[in-house]
């Protein structure tokens, strides 16, 4: 949404990366080592680290987003879920999240994959056909 702009009318993001540099920081230690492998080493290939972070291209973002995150996810951290909202807020954005309590990475519960489709649907159908 922030790389093209222009071609989305509306997103939800559901436990997503959006700075590599902060996933170092808040993942364990194994997840460090599988990050490092894919991007390299963060001082030396810092280039790339923040080509491939979303949050570089964060304040291009002009559709609405919705952001999806569990509480307890040990993959991507919630940390980075409120970077998004964060940031899209302090741009004067359409943004709005739902934390999952209890939930990790993706939706465990039943209850909440459930709640987390009615609520994509519900987005979509908001910003989607309002433009009809």
């Amino acid at each position: 949404m922030g790389k093209t702009p222009d071609v989305w009318a509306a997103g939800v993001e559901e436990y997503g990366i959006i700075n590599w540099f902060t996933m170092l920081q808040h993942e364990d230690a194994l997840l460090q080592e599988y990050e490092k492998s894919l991007l390299g080493d963060p001082e030396k290939d810092r280039k790339v680290y923040e080509a491939d972070s979303p949050v570089t291209y964060i304040h291009q973002v002009k559709a609405p987003l919705l952001v999806l995150q569990g509480d307890n996810d040990p993959r991507v951290p919630k940390e980075e879920a409120q970077q998004v909202v964060d940031l899209l807020k302090k741009d004067g954005k359409s943004v709005d999240a739902h934390y999952y309590a209890n939930e990790g990475h993706g939706f465990e519960k039943r209850e909440n994959r459930i709640d987390a489709i009615q609520r994509t649907v519900q987005w979509f159908d908001k910003y989607l056909k309002a433009n009809q």
